[in-house]
């Protein structure tokens, strides 16, 4: 077991969840004059990279029930209980499952405000790009939250597009849900309502702020039947948590997951869905301008000095594959110097993760003669040159997506033989 994966803890939860919603029992870590502390225990305590703690309390509310629920529900179907070993497919399996409809949402929103090009070019990015690739493996609430977050954005489009009880049935109930998984969630509702208010549907602004104080109230009516004491005494410890102005530097400047992970691609969702912020007079990017805003300002809020629960950041993944997805759809329709710069300064990081060290010589001689081409280009009108930046665009993409996916099969390999990776201790039995 590993304690910088809380998926087990989240399948251990959901398994007694379903037992008894009332009882959710698993590991905490507000565990400091905790009355609902049942059990503690320290493996290992001297050595940092074997400890291991468990502070298992009954009833368990550092988090709303639902993602936890969502997690564990595979592990319940068959037959595991909570503080077993359950295999780590089956703990991770409803991340994937989440995942594939983060992939799917991901392109219909971006085929929905950019077009088909940009939709699919936002799945290309999802689907490959390291850093995405890894954050969706790991069963954190947070990736069961961003595929209904996006779908509530998916259908409030389609309401505000087709005015649909069906599809306002379904936007009222995804703006229900997300809280419930994670607390942060609470605020979708809230966001929907203020597209809704700019939109001028007021009969729905009101129905969906309904919704979302019902959602709110909801969950503190099961906290404090649950356990009053324990609800608010992991209430008091989440808001401890604080908001600092280095926040989203550090997220920035320092990707990681609990180690380091500088994936250049990661900076680049970054940067580029912030340079879509500049055109909010467009309708399109007005809704994608205001959503981002609306979740960054939460994480902003919420997230704690030096982003050390990075997955609090996945839901805007989504949004940054969608930016690189504009962005390289730019490149491909006019190549240039200015576009084709910033996926050679930050699209190479790949090689770093690999280990993989290229000559500088080599790089400097393929720097220059990859942006001659584009120089020229710049400074002189030529078909042959258009021609040439045009196949030369297509084939440098197609190679850093070949890139991406050959890092996202082959790191944790080349991590495994610098670190320690936990693993499975053989155990041989002899009978002669």
């Amino acid at each position: 077991m590993d304690n910088n994966d809380d998926g087990l803890f989240y399948a251990w939860a959901g398994i007694t969840f379903w037992e008894n919603p009332l009882k959710p029992i698993t590991h905490s870590i507000f565990d400091t004059n905790n009355s609902a502390l049942i059990w503690r225990s320290q493996f290992m305590d001297f050595i940092p990279i074997e400890r291991f703690g468990m502070k298992i309390v009954r009833p368990w509310l550092d988090h709303p029930p639902l993602g936890a629920a969502l997690i564990g529900l595979p592990a319940k179907l068959l037959g595991y209980h909570g503080f077993g070993p359950i295999p780590q497919l089956i703990v991770r399996f409803p991340a994937l499952v989440a995942s594939i409809f983060t992939l799917f949402l991901t392109y219909v929103l971006g085929k929905k405000l950019f077009g088909e090009k940009v939709g699919r070019l936002s799945l290309i990015f999802l689907a490959t790009i390291p850093y995405y690739v890894v954050a969706h493996r790991q069963s954190f609430l947070e990736n069961i939250l961003t595929p209904i977050f996006l779908g509530s954005l998916v259908f409030l489009l389609r309401f505000l597009k087709t005015k649909r009880k069906l599809d306002l049935i379904i936007l009222v109930l995804l703006s229900f849900l997300p809280g419930w998984i994670k607390i942060p969630g609470f605020a979708v509702s809230f966001m929907l309502a203020g597209w809704l208010w700019y939109k001028k549907e007021i009969r729905t602004f009101v129905t969906i702020l309904i919704i979302g104080m019902a959602s709110i109230l909801s969950y503190i009516g099961y906290g404090l039947t649950v356990d009053k004491q324990a609800f608010l005494y992991m209430l008091t410890h989440q808001g401890s948590r604080g908001t600092f102005v280095n926040s989203f530097f550090d997220t920035i400047t320092n990707p990681r997951f609990y180690g380091e992970f500088h994936d250049g691609w990661y900076v680049l969702g970054f940067i580029f869905s912030w340079w879509l912020l500049t055109k909010y007079r467009q309708e399109k990017f007005k809704f994608f301008a205001f959503f981002l805003t609306s979740w960054s300002l939460v994480l902003f809020l919420a997230a704690g000095r030096f982003n050390n629960s990075p997955w609090y950041y996945y839901p805007l993944i989504p949004f940054g594959a969608m930016a690189i997805g504009y962005y390289a759809h730019q490149l491909l329709k006019r190549p240039s110097l200015f576009l084709a710069l910033p996926f050679w300064l930050l699209g190479l990081t790949g090689f770093d993760l690999l280990k993989i060290e290229i000559n500088p010589t080599y790089l400097r001689l393929g720097t220059i003669i990859f942006f001659i081409p584009y120089f020229l280009k710049l400074i002189r009108k030529s078909s042959l040159i258009n021609k040439l930046t045009f196949l030369m665009t297509r084939i440098f993409l197609i190679g850093l997506v070949l890139l991406n996916i050959y890092v996202a099969l082959r790191y944790t390999v080349v991590y495994c033989t610098e670190e320690r990776c936990l693993a499975p201790t053989k155990i041989i039995l002899n009978y002669d």
